[in-house]
């Protein structure tokens, strides 16, 4: 699983992910392992908390815009269609983990980044870190999933802000917004996300998972989410034939 590792201790597993530079950008090859991680997770039984790390100095800069096989330009619209939705599959099978998800998070959590953060349950944010999402200014929509978790979070208002602003949202701004939990010294999210996860892991298993599934039931009816990837695809489709303006 090229630049995911996955390392279990009792009921508590921790997810790291380094693509080894180009600023920990998601592309094609980090958004498979990080799916295959989740899938594979939420089939074990023995596993109660996950926690998800970047690297030591950042989470992940957003998509790899140069990775060719993310977006496919020469291929039809259905292969492109798919291609372009790796990271909404990627993100889903991280929303949708049965286990209490905790990100630790590092320096910058971007785009695609973010998003994937905003998966968790729970956010731990150094205080160097931050959050940032520029698809608007980039001429493409918040996809992912990204859109209703972020305007769960901070409701509708504040969300257009964030998105049509390209805010950057430091670690003290994202606690008060409820888009980070607990705030840390910089380089202690990994390890305060582990002591957290201890601490839930207490808790009997079978209540934890159900009590996130009736909160998630009930919090996330995402009447949009069919049509995410077609949304992206379209954006991506206008700018580039120069009809995004």
């Amino acid at each position: 699983m090229s630049g995911v590792i996955v390392e279990t201790e009792g009921a508590i597993a921790t997810v790291r992910f380094d693509r080894g530079g180009k600023a920990n950008a998601l592309d094609s090859t980090m958004i498979d392992a990080l799916e295959s991680a989740a899938t594979e997770l939420s089939r074990n039984p023995d596993v109660s908390v996950i926690v998800l790390a970047g690297t030591p100095g950042i989470f992940a800069a957003g998509v790899d815009l140069k990775d060719a096989r993310l977006w496919s330009p020469e291929a039809g619209d259905v292969a492109r269609h798919l291609a372009m939705n790796a990271g909404g599959r990627m993100s889903a099978a991280w929303r949708r983990l049965p286990q209490i998800v905790i990100a630790a998070i590092e320096g910058p959590a971007i785009g695609g980044g973010a998003i994937l953060a905003l998966c968790a349950d729970f956010r731990v944010m150094a205080a160097d870190a931050y959050l940032r999402f520029p698809e608007v200014r980039l001429g493409m929509t918040l996809g992912w999933g990204g859109l209703a978790l972020l305007t769960e979070r901070v409701g509708a208002g504040r969300a257009k802000r964030i998105l049509c602003c390209d805010e950057t949202i430091h670690a003290q701004e994202a606690l008060t917004l409820g888009l980070a939990d607990r705030t840390v010294e910089a380089g202690a999210a990994l390890e305060a996300a582990q002591g957290w996860a201890g601490e839930i892991a207490r808790a009997p298993a079978m209540s934890l998972r159900m009590t996130k599934s009736a909160v998630d039931a009930h919090a996330r009816r995402n009447w949009a989410e069919g049509a995410e990837g077609d949304q992206f695809l379209l954006a991506k489709l206008l700018a580039e034939r120069g009809s995004g303006a």
